[in-house]
């Protein structure tokens, strides 16, 4: 892969986190795979980061987007217990 596909495969990933940290609610409750689809796209992440003499500008980039993920994945746990502890009569 060129560095210039990497970086437009990096703002493709990039519009997808945004789409799922705007809907993150509906998209766990809905689709319910939306932390496997993390596993995915961060699999895709890291092959951009094993490219030998990958520029910095794009090392940056492809790291931001892992720390995004693990905020997404941290926050889905968070909604999970939530959601999971209250009570049948608090609906």
């Amino acid at each position: 892969m060129s560095y210039e596909l990497a970086e437009q495969d990096l703002a493709h990933i990039r519009h997808v986190l945004d789409y799922l940290e705007c809907s993150t609610r509906y998209v766990y409750e809905v689709e319910g795979g939306a932390v496997a689809s993390l596993n995915y796209w961060r699999g895709r992440v890291r092959m951009t980061l094993v490219m030998p003499l990958l520029p910095m500008h794009i090392e940056k980039q492809a790291k931001a987007l892992l720390c995004r993920m693990d905020s997404l994945e941290g926050m889905h746990r968070r909604e999970g217990t939530s959601s999971n502890a209250r009570s049948p009569s608090a609906h």
